[in-house]
């Protein structure tokens, strides 16, 4: 069974866009002062063993910045030639905020593959003096600091994670480039990734992956991973999405094919304001209704859930005309009709060229969401500081969400369950 050191599931800093990337090189740029007026980075402690949590604060101009964010690699660097170190390795990501600073918390590689022209080469993490560093994919400017290496036997291993860092790249840029953009109205798909309100990437513990381990982002709307980094990057399923509302719901944690953790269920509200105002029911109060199927084809939806999963016909709810329209015989669940009117939409997108076309946002259909298992149901939820009807229908992967109130483009939304996911795994409040 998969042992996991208590370090691993310490609580990290939720920030997003710059990569952290183990590089070992000879090359590097003047170090400067975290948060100086150019660029630089500060390590919360200067020695330690691989696996250790390191936090690392810094500051970056955004210089030659795409979309007003950019990736930056951060680098171990060593000063004796005859070690003949690799290029890098990647093992984590942090947020370039919209003042220039970052922060990053996550557990150091000791080995890993890296790129070379004879293919992917295993190294070790070497013991003694380093220096780690950032420069920028799309700018020159970096800063580095010291750290030595005190023992290299414990912590991840990091696989040839370049692949799978563009990959997630170009499946972001998909759907949400647009949106961030301003080029397009419609919810986001992932979520935002610049001005601080993007994504964490680190090294999670996962059976089937490649040494136990497996290079993960965690987005507002979900948690893109790659288990294989090996595997065809033309499959649709070379990136995955988590089973994060499936763990939230059972509070069965999955750290492998058939691997789980019992643990407690998400007691974070499934849907609206990330508050103590927040009264409605949480991800646990969801587990009482995954049985239960209480719609035939075409019912109007009426059933309301509460804080403790009991259920109830409120008859004075507005005739919003919600039906259950779709059978998923998989789940023995029903898709609600705005939910699947969405799933099956079309919009604007960006194909691997940075072309704009039209075409289907879910393509494969259940590849974001997974099957649902529930039933849609409504809710008294806060959302903004005001109580509103909310439809919540929960699926494997993601929860989606139709407001009535709200303007169409953005009545049906993904929950923030990247986020809810990631408070529920790291126990941050």
């Amino acid at each position: 069974m998969l042992k996991i050191k208590k370090s691993i599931v310490k609580p990290l800093n939720l920030l997003a866009a710059v990569l952290l990337v183990l590089t070992f090189a000879l090359a590097g740029l003047a170090g400067k002062p975290a948060y100086a007026a150019t660029p630089g980075i500060s390590l919360s402690v200067s020695s330690g063993p691989t696996g250790m949590y390191l936090t690392i604060h810094g500051f970056n101009q955004q210089q030659n910045l795409i979309d007003g964010y950019d990736y930056g690699l951060l680098t171990f660097q060593n000063s004796d030639p005859s070690k003949n170190l690799p290029p890098f390795l990647t093992f984590g990501a942090a947020s370039i905020k919209s003042d220039g600073t970052f922060t990053w918390e996550g557990p150091l590689p000791r080995a890993g593959f890296y790129d070379s022209p004879d293919g992917p080469q295993l190294y070790q993490v070497p013991l003694g003096h380093m220096e780690i560093s950032f420069f920028e994919f799309n700018g020159f400017s970096g800063g580095r600091a010291d750290f030595t290496i005190t023992d290299n036997t414990e912590g991840p291993f990091a696989d040839d994670t370049n692949t799978p860092v563009y990959s997630m790249d170009r499946l972001w840029k998909r759907t949400d480039q647009l949106i961030a953009a301003g080029e397009t109205s419609r919810s986001w798909l992932w979520g935002p990734r610049d001005s601080g309100n993007g994504f964490v990437s680190l090294l999670e513990p996962y059976a089937e992956a490649s040494h136990g381990w497996r290079f993960v982002t965690y987005y507002d709307k979900t948690r893109m991973e790659v288990t294989n980094p090996g595997g065809d990057t033309s499959s649709p399923y070379y990136v995955t999405n988590g089973l994060l509302v499936q763990e939230m719901v059972t509070g069965q944690m999955q750290l492998g094919d058939n691997i789980f953790q019992t643990t407690t269920p998400a007691s974070i509200p499934a849907a609206g304001d990330l508050s103590p105002d927040n009264q409605s029911p949480s991800f646990a109060a969801y587990a009482e209704v995954m049985r239960w199927a209480p719609y035939q084809d075409g019912d109007i939806i009426r059933q309301e859930i509460d804080q403790d999963g009991s259920t109830y016909s409120n008859n004075a709810l507005p005739d919003y005309n919600v039906r259950a329209v779709h059978f998923v015989k998989e789940t023995s669940h029903h898709i609600a009709s705005p939910f699947w009117d969405y799933l099956n939409s079309t919009g604007l997108l960006k194909d691997d060229d940075n072309k704009e076309y039209t075409g289907r946002i879910f393509d494969p259909l259940f590849y974001a969401t997974g099957y649902p298992i529930t039933e849609a149901y409504w809710t008294a939820t806060t959302v903004g500081g005001e109580v509103k009807d909310v439809l919540v229908q929960m699926f494997e992967r993601r929860v989606l969400t139709y407001t009535p109130s709200n303007p169409p483009a953005y009545r049906v939304e993904m929950g923030n369950v990247g986020l809810q996911y990631y408070q529920w795994r790291y126990n941050r409040g």
